[in-house]
Formats: C-alpha cells, structure tokens, sequence
C-alpha cells in the first residue's frame, strides 16, 4: 500500500467521524417548545386565576412565534401582551390567534402572555395551543407546546343564616305625657287648721261666759229679791 492510499484513507475516516459526531449533536439537540404556567392547578369552579404563555428556546436563537391558544372548561377573562415583544397579531378572548415578534431575538425563556381565566365545571380543564410555529433567524425550529392542566373543584356550599319569621313586634313604650293640674277658680280659706280650732274654741268659751254672766245676774237678782222682802 502507497503513503498516497494511506493519506486518503486517514482523510475518509476523519471525515466519517466528524460527520457522525454532526448527527450525534443534531439528535441530541433540542427543539424550542411553547409552555403554560403553572402547568397544573387545583382551583375551585368559577374562581379566576392567572396563566403565563411563554416560549423554551433550549439554547436556540428564537425570534418569532405564531400559534392559536385553546381553553378548555375555562372562560379567557384577558389575554394581556409582554411589553418587551410586538404583536403583527395580538391575540383577544375572542379571537385568541397571536403572531408575536421578539426584538433581537432571544436565546433565553421568556414570557410572552399573561392570561387571565375563570375556572368552569368541576372536573378538569385545560389551556392548549394549536398552530404553533417557532421561527428563528429565517428558519422553523419547532412547533411543539406544553398544556397547562388544571383541576377543578366543586364550590364549597354556602350557608346562609335563615332569616326569623318571627312576626313578633317590638313596641316602644309611649313617651310618658304629664297632664295639666287642674286648677278651680273657688277661693281656699286663709285660716289653717290651728286657726280654725281656736275660732271653734273662742266659740265655745264665749257661750259658757254669757251663761255665766246671766247665772250670776240670776244670783245677785234672786238676793236682792231676798233682802227686799225681808224688810
């Protein structure tokens, strides 16, 4: 065998090596992928909780994304854009579809949405995405998406306090009136009673002195008689 076989031969090897390690890191190499977060929930039926729609770019340069989000026993309260990114298609509740551009670039995760939803039924419930496409520089990396799964709870029971059918009254006392002192217009005597027991005392003495005075009239008359007869 010449040197010139030789050489050929090293040269065909190293680049059968080069290529296979080119494929081995291509196999291994990872596609960029679209997330929800949090990816799994317990919520209770119709209450409204907060989501993040973003994009994983295990490494890659990442500059553009498109895709539809689809809500499943959840009602989209609102669909709010990072305000780092632009919007060709800004995505609403009713009409969910987004094509969202990142300036620059990036090559780290990153959020894109932020969504707000209200919790349906019990049972469970789910935010996915369709359409997707994760463009680099000129290029489709991906169009993979993680769904977010969630649980939904019965609303606990409320108890409400029954209300009394009693049909009891409260009665206020009436205010107290004080009536007017009822006034006579006869005159009351200025004599009290101390007064009057001497006026009825004086009384009574005066009748006993005159019977006394015509007593003693009596007597002297009845001896006058007496010595007049005698002589």
């Amino acid at each position: 065998m010449n040197i010139k076989n030789i050489k050929t031969k090293i040269v065909l090897s190293a680049f059968i090596l080069l290529s296979v390690m080119g494929l081995v890191g291509i196999v291994n190499a990872a596609n960029p992928s679209m997330y929800v977060s949090p990816s799994s929930l317990n919520r209770n039926s119709g209450s409204v909780f907060n989501t993040s729609i973003g994009v994983s770019t295990q490494g890659n340069k990442v500059c553009v994304i498109e895709g539809t989000i689809i809500f499943n026993n959840l009602t989209c309260q609102s669909i709010v854009l990072a305000s780092d990114v632009m919007a060709q298609a800004s995505p609403t509740c009713s009409n969910p579809y987004y094509l969202i551009g990142i300036p620059g670039c990036t090559m780290a995760d990153k959020v894109l949405l932020t969504v707000a939803v209200k919790a349906g039924s019990a049972g469970t419930a789910s935010i996915s995405q369709s359409g997707i496409d994760i463009i680099g520089e000129g290029v489709s990396l991906g169009s993979s998406s993680i769904t977010g799964n969630y649980t939904i709870n019965s609303a606990p029971a409320v108890t409400s306090t029954p209300e009394s059918t009693s049909t009891e009254q409260i009665i206020q006392p009436e205010p107290e009136t004080t009536e007017p002192i009822q006034t006579t217009d006869e005159p009351t005597s200025s004599i009290n009673p101390e007064q009057a027991s001497l006026v009825s005392t004086g009384f009574n003495f005066s009748n006993y002195l005159w019977i006394g005075l015509i007593l003693i009239l009596v007597i002297i008359g009845g001896i006058y008689f007496v010595k007049k007869t005698k002589k």
